[in-house]
């Protein structure tokens, strides 16, 4: 489902403050006679997504759980629900996860409590989250002075890139890549390394980095042994 035009500006909002909610409380059993939430709207981004559906006017539900599944991969049409929050005002009328990835499906469905029981679950929405940025373009390295690496790249072009996390490996074997630095800006191209040993070669690449913490993929490595 797409949203309409008539919330994208709070929608915005939410997706940047989200709503606040608290962990699973406890519910026992079902109720069939609480409403059931079926009319829900989703807008979706990298690794969140929200949610919006019609107030609840029923004056015995006191909130609105939330649950998420990922669904199977081998082929199964039975998907297992886990709660993933529980939203304690009935007044509420949306909900952000941000604890997905990009590139993902899940399926959401939420039902409504009161003080002891809750709501059968809602109708189930499927959810593919946006594919992740592209990589960093055009990463090379070069030996600057002696164990000195100037590592240049080509700024990512997204607007919405706020800096970049560069990595290091030896070069060859089962050798992990590892953090080594960050750089604020998306228009810094550059990184220098003055932390590698002589006499080894190593590999180095660059993931972007989103203003909200959203990683592009990595970039092709480049390497050179340093002296």
């Amino acid at each position: 489902m797409t949203l309409t035009t008539f919330g994208a500006a709070l929608w915005m909002m939410f997706l940047t403050s989200g709503c606040n909610s608290l962990q699973s409380l406890v519910t026992i059993g079902v109720d069939r006679s609480l409403p059931v939430i079926r009319d829900v709207k989703v807008l979706v981004e990298k690794s969140s997504v929200g949610f919006e559906w019609p107030a609840i006017q029923n004056p015995k539900v006191k909130g609105i759980n939330v649950y998420r599944a990922i669904p199977s991969t081998d082929g199964g049409t039975k998907q297992k629900f886990y709660k993933i929050a529980t939203i304690a005002d009935h007044f509420a009328t949306h909900y952000v996860d941000r604890s997905i990835r990009p590139n993902q499906r899940y399926y959401y469905t939420f039902t409504t409590y009161d003080l002891l029981h809750e709501s059968p679950h809602g109708t189930v929405v499927k959810v593919r989250t946006s594919s992740p940025y592209k990589p960093v373009a055009f990463v090379k390295v070069y030996l600057r002075d002696s164990g000195v690496v100037k590592v240049l790249w080509k700024p990512h072009p997204n607007p919405r890139i706020a800096g970049y996390v560069i990595q290091r490996r030896l070069a060859g074997g089962e050798n992990k890549w590892r953090y080594l630095a960050s750089v604020k800006g998306r228009l810094m191209p550059e990184y220098i390394d003055v932390s590698a040993a002589k006499g080894y070669r190593y590999s180095y690449r660059v993931i972007a980095r989103s203003s909200d913490g959203v990683l592009s993929v990595a970039s092709q490595p480049a390497t050179l042994m340093v002296r």
